[in-house]
């Protein structure tokens, strides 16, 4: 009797255990990942919009809004931007339930866990969706362009405007946009890479030692007699631009030259081409702004001529239209981020449509301690009425733009309500007679303008400031920049709080901190 009771026991155990796992295996099976948006937009019908439509319906939304986002266009339009662009596609992507990352990006572990499953969702999604109807099997590499090891993006040529919708249409799609897309009528060729040619006036710079020559615009922001205290020592500015020149060797062999010498360290890096270094002039000129050696050489110097350098080559113009160049830039930003030795970023190129995968970027550097100053843009030909541009627009960079000695825009600078500081760097008569410069090879200065030019020296500053004292919080250099800038404390509605003043800035620092 024993027995058999023992039996039918042990029968209800194993059916009940059996139960468990059938339990346990459907709940596995029935894990929802890709969760729809409550109201989903429906697939496009018809043909794409062609590339003069399109144009217009794009540039009316930046004239008339002073800001783009492509999350704000409905899906033909974006469709038509994919179709009408390099066809290459940045998918951000989260769990549904996540809210805004911004905040928390660089936490972000898309090897395991939620941004895992996601990812893998997707993935699969993607694929069995293009197989449906493709005429040959289509393998994940034949659509890749990156599947960012760091950051919840995917890069990936795709078309198909029945799966872009359905993507667009998940709660776990932070933004689905074109990587490419640029107007027909916008230059987007070599933008800031060319130099200026216009002849030397000797009354834009002064001599001092051991030699070196300073920019007439440096004493706007009391420079010079901020270096009575400080002159960058123990800070490292990174620098992302276009690229640097082989020929100028006071970035080079020189970056220790003349007063410089304090065994600073300058650094190359790419995340674009295969070197740090190509034609465009532009990098150059910023690393010669921030950071240029206070020479023997009869060469400009830069503002911290005591910090180092580190340079990372992201773009080959500053107009960040290329899918490429935006995820050089996203990927420099990461790099940046993850150097401990690196506080402050310049960045003097952009682009006037918005990009999730540049916000992505710049949101990681900027949690990670990094402060970046970034250009709040510089027109060519038909471009004047841009307003800030990205990623200087976004709250992870600090914009900055150029003025006038009378405190006017400079002649091609972009200003809005984005723009934090100002410097003087354009001649009230003469917009061509800008601040100076290294070349891209030998010593004589070169004329550089733009916010491109404001921003690299507003970071010089701040590396001048931090160097007083570098244990300093990024919100503490932040308040030494802003209580002695030109309107503190009353925000001006374009510019800002106006000029920094460097002399002013280092002060305060050594003073409250």
């Amino acid at each position: 009797m024993k027995k058999q009771l023992f039996s039918i026991a042990t029968v209800l155990t194993v059916l009940f255990s059996a139960c468990n796992k059938h339990e346990e295996t459907n709940h596995v099976q029935q894990e929802v990942v890709l969760v729809e948006k409550a109201n989903p937009e429906a697939v496009p019908q018809g043909n794409s919009l062609d590339k003069l439509k399109l144009d217009q319906i794009i540039i009316s939304k930046l004239e008339s809004n002073n800001e783009f986002h492509w999350e704000n266009v409905d899906m033909k339009t974006l469709w038509s931007a994919i179709v009408e662009s390099d066809q290459i596609v940045a998918i951000g992507y989260q769990p549904a339930d996540a809210g805004d990352i911004s905040s928390k990006i660089h936490t972000v572990n898309v090897q395991a866990g939620a941004y895992k499953k996601v990812h893998d969702e997707l993935k699969k999604f993607i694929l069995e969706e293009l197989n449906e109807t493709a005429s040959a099997s289509v393998q994940w590499n034949d659509i890749l362009i990156e599947d960012d090891p760091i950051l919840p993006i995917l890069t990936l040529r795709l078309t198909d405007k029945t799966i872009l919708t359905k993507l667009r249409n998940l709660q776990n799609v932070r933004y689905l946009e074109p990587m490419d897309y640029w107007p027909n009528d916008l230059n987007r060729a070599g933008s800031g890479c060319d130099g200026s040619t216009y002849a030397l006036s000797s009354i834009d710079w002064t001599t001092v030692t051991p030699g070196a020559l300073v920019p007439w615009n440096f004493n706007n922001q009391n420079i010079p007699t901020a270096w009575n205290v400080s002159q960058g020592a123990g800070i490292t500015i990174g620098v992302i631009d276009a690229g640097l020149s082989t020929s100028q060797s006071l970035l080079g062999s020189l970056f220790n030259n003349g007063d410089s010498n304090v065994g600073r360290a300058v650094s190359t890096d790419y995340t674009l081409g295969t070197s740090a270094y190509n034609s465009c002039t532009h990098g150059t000129s910023m690393c010669g702004l921030a950071a240029g050696p206070r020479n023997n050489q009869n060469a400009t110097t830069g503002v911290a001529y005591k910090s180092g350098l580190h340079f990372i080559r992201a773009a080959n113009d500053v107009v960040l239209d290329a899918s490429s160049e935006k995820t050089a830039t996203k990927n420099a930003f990461i790099k940046m981020g993850n150097r401990s030795d690196v506080r402050i970023i310049s960045l003097s190129m952009g682009t006037p449509f918005g990009s999730g995968v540049l916000k992505d970027g710049a949101d990681y550097a900027n949690n990670l301690g990094k402060t970046i100053f970034a250009a709040a843009g510089t027109s060519y030909n038909l471009t004047s009425w841009w307003g800030v541009i990205y990623p200087a627009a976004y709250s992870a960079c600090i914009a900055v733009t150029g003025v006038k000695e009378n405190g006017s825009k400079c002649a091609s600078c972009h200003d809005g309500s984005q723009v934090l500081y100002t410097i003087t760097m354009e001649r009230n008569t003469n917009s061509s007679r800008n601040s100076l410069s290294l070349p891209a090879s030998g010593t004589a200065p070169t004329y550089i303008g733009g916010s491109s030019c404001a921003t690299a020296t507003a970071a010089g500053i701040a590396a001048l400031v931090l160097s007083t004292k570098p244990n300093m919080s990024k919100a503490q250099l932040m308040t030494c920049l802003t209580n002695t800038a030109q309107f503190y404390p009353v925000k001006n509605s374009t510019k800002g709080y106006g000029n920094l003043n460097a002399s002013a800035a280092v002060n305060y620092a050594i003073a409250n901190y």
